[in-house]
């Protein structure tokens, strides 16, 4: 076992290798793993996204959840040969409760409070591990989620603290019909006119609740859904202003979501909504409990 941590600027342990990231293992290898589950928060907004980037991007100073948390353990000289999130989040976008599994080599592993202590002291001032247990090696954090909630933060004035975490729309908003939009998305539909689609890619989505509350100045938007594709949340919001704005219908959405076309696609991306105000939410469970009450994670009175 290698020596613990001890806290100040020492290292948990001491590197036994170089081999610090899961693409350095040799294919076929069988090893010994320890695993454990992370539950994650970052502000998106200095991240180019959850995903580590390739050897350029790397080089280039690209910054992402993935990559800096890696960083750290190889730093450490732990030997990290799986870090999975439950899903990637887009550049800018933040986490209050993205989930990871991390397989560790066995020899010189880690306990789960030394792995927590190290994250505590050597990870940056905008990103958190908040837990840290340890896990089956078998936990999936992507394919074993029952379903995925975001929530993005709306405001109608202007505000000095809450600016990276909001958008602040600065005409009014009729908000029987941002309800009306928002609400349109429930259900299972082909959301090809609202996200980015990968080759091949499965369109279609099962939307589970669609909510809203109005704390203060504020507009919360959550969407609950069994998972997401790229950049269908901000398009979701941007859409769902449009109509708050006049600037569109709610019979639209719904039209779109029942018979997508490229022209729908093209008009719904350029609305979307900034990454500031989207967190993702929570990422659930079998046997977790139920997501509660809607509530801001700034306020804006």
């Amino acid at each position: 076992m290698k020596k613990p941590y001890q806290g100040g600027s020492r290292k948990v342990f001491q590197p036994t290798s170089k081999v610090g990231h899961a693409q350095h293992r040799r294919p076929g290898a069988v090893q010994d793993i320890t695993a454990f589950r992370l539950l994650i928060e970052y502000d998106g907004g200095r991240f180019a996204g959850w995903q580590k980037q390739g050897p350029k991007q790397t080089a280039a100073g690209v910054r992402t959840v993935a990559g800096i948390i890696e960083k750290i353990l190889y730093d450490a000289g732990c030997e990290a040969l799986v870090l999975m999130g439950s899903g990637r989040t887009d550049a800018g976008v933040h986490a209050l409760g993205q989930v990871a599994h991390l397989h560790l080599a066995s020899k010189g592993a880690p306990k789960a409070h030394e792995l927590q202590r190290l994250f505590n002291d050597a990870l940056p001032h905008d990103l958190a591990v908040r837990e840290v247990r340890p896990c089956s090696g078998s936990f999936h954090a992507r394919h074993d989620a029952m379903e995925r909630s975001y929530l993005y933060q709306l405001s109608s004035r202007r505000s000095a603290f809450a600016k990276p975490y909001v958008w602040w729309v600065k005409r009014p908003l009729n908000l029987q019909k941002l309800k009306s939009a928002w609400g349109a998305y429930q259900g299972s539909h082909d959301f090809s006119a609202f996200a980015d689609l990968e080759l091949g890619e499965d369109a279609r989505v099962q939307v589970r609740a669609c909510e809203a509350a109005e704390p203060g100045s504020l507009v919360l938007l959550r969407i609950t859904a069994t998972h997401f594709l790229r950049s269908q949340v901000r398009r979701m919001v941007g859409a769902a202003v449009s109509c708050a704005l006049g600037d569109d219908d709610p019979a639209r959405i719904l039209a779109d979501l029942k018979a997508p076309t490229k022209e729908a696609n093209l008009h719904w991306g350029k609305l979307a909504a900034p990454a500031a105000g989207l967190f993702l939410e929570r990422v659930r469970y079998s046997g977790d409990p139920e997501t509660g009450a809607l509530n801001p994670v700034v306020s804006v009175y």
